[in-house]
């Protein structure tokens, strides 16, 4: 049986970007993760341990996006996908938006978002 985990509106204060001020300054990132994992084993024993612990992605995902700058959306989308399937191996594929609301560009915005999947495989 599968089933989608997700994890909303996880919110990090990072220093990517490719601006002098934003790998300087920092600001406000914004992830959002569907994890498809097969649940079956894990509802008829009701053990953790036969699932994903949330708690164990989300500071995996703290620890990236905290963590060391880079440039490209792009590169910390592949970042942390590659990282959930290396430390999760009871996720079959993951799916990431990447929420940047305050992008250094002119005019009237709610910021830019970036939208992968990497599966197993």
């Amino acid at each position: 049986m599968l089933a989608t985990i997700h994890l909303k509106k996880l919110r990090f204060h990072g220093h990517h970007g490719v601006l002098p001020e934003e790998t300087t300054l920092g600001q406000p990132w914004i992830i959002d993760l569907a994890l498809v994992v097969d649940i079956a084993h894990a509802a008829a024993t009701d053990d953790i341990a036969h699932t994903v612990n949330y708690v164990e992605v989300h500071d995996l995902v703290r620890d990236i996006v905290t963590g060391e700058p880079v440039a490209l959306l792009e590169t910390l989308a592949n970042r942390i996908l590659s990282a959930v399937l290396s430390a999760q191996p009871r996720v079959q594929s993951v799916s990431i938006t990447i929420h940047k609301p305050h992008v250094p560009i002119p005019g009237a915005h709610e910021g830019v978002a970036l939208s992968a999947t990497l599966a197993r495989s």
